[in-house]
């Protein structure tokens, strides 16, 4: 598979999308790791973990939880059949083993493993206790200090995510207790129109109820830029292929038509254009 940088979509005004697939309703989901990696970017640190899962309608990890301040979120790219043995034997190279604290890093080792073996890449998350671990003993840090080679492998029980095209797979060994994943969606198409696989309309939280794509996606979008006070329009698409099945119910103009329609431009940081909502700015 080649990864082909989406040129009209950058010149839409939205470069964090450079590698949306070309394809209307297609998604990878190895680029939620890159809507990780956005957030950490405009905090100047990590991010909550388990936020990110929840937002993608996955169980946190029990082990993030309980290191709390001596977690350590890292992220190693590579094949998708590479990732099916990490999965299951962890991580491991006679020459150093490559991980990073930035997903654009191990998503740009992702989508080179994917060109050079004419396979699909993947993106896998590890969360290692870092009161265990001894910089130049069990590592070297490498780069602009956010890439850790280790001197030994690591074990499959430090593997939390698999990230593959068609979804995030939770490998933990224990589920966090909060946050609640995000709700997700099935979609049917009837007449033509995508309509919830459930009556509607269908519940989404205690004061919340949808009966179209449209007002789901809505949904995600209000929890977004409720949690947020800038977003960007891949965090939202991150979160939505993530929540909504099939993809085939929402197109990239659908979704973004609606991202546009209520949200205006805020500032271009770190490279990325970020957004705020629509009706807070106009209530000032």
């Amino acid at each position: 598979m080649a990864w082909k940088k989406n040129r009209k979509i950058v010149a839409r005004g939205f470069p964090d999308l450079e590698y949306l697939p070309k394809g209307q309703c297609d998604w990878d989901c190895s680029l939620a790791s890159l809507a990780y990696g956005v957030r950490r970017a405009l905090l100047g640190r990590s991010p909550g973990l388990n936020a990110w899962a929840a937002r993608h309608g996955l169980p946190g990890s029990a082990r993030y939880a309980e290191l709390g301040r001596h977690a350590r979120v890292l992220w190693h790219g590579t094949s998708r059949m590479r990732a099916e043995k990490i999965a299951e034997h962890g991580l491991f190279h006679k020459r150093g083993l490559w991980t990073t604290l930035n997903p654009a890093v191990s998503h740009g080792f992702c989508r080179g493993r994917s060109e050079s073996f004419g396979t699909e890449g993947a993106v896998v998350c590890l969360v290692v206790d870092r009161s265990q671990m001894e910089r130049d003993r069990d590592f070297d840090v490498e780069g602009a200090g956010d890439i850790f080679r280790f001197h030994h492998g690591l074990p499959a029980d430090v593997v939390e995510y698999v990230l593959v095209k068609e979804e995030i797979r939770f490998l933990g060994r224990e589920r966090a207790h909060a946050p609640a994943p995000w709700r997700r969606a099935a979609f049917k198409k009837r007449s033509g129109r995508w309509v919830p696989v459930q009556a509607t309309p269908v519940r989404y939280s205690d004061t919340q109820e949808y009966a179209s794509v449209e007002e789901f996606a809505g949904l995600c979008l209000d929890g977004l830029l409720d949690e947020f006070a800038e977003l960007t329009a891949l965090e939202f698409l991150s979160t939505l292929y993530a929540c909504v099945e099939p993809w085939d119910a929402v197109s990239h103009d659908q979704a973004l038509e609606l991202f546009e329609d209520r949200c205006v431009r805020h500032a271009r940081r770190k490279g990325w254009h970020t957004f705020r909502a629509r009706d807070r700015i106009e209530a000032l």
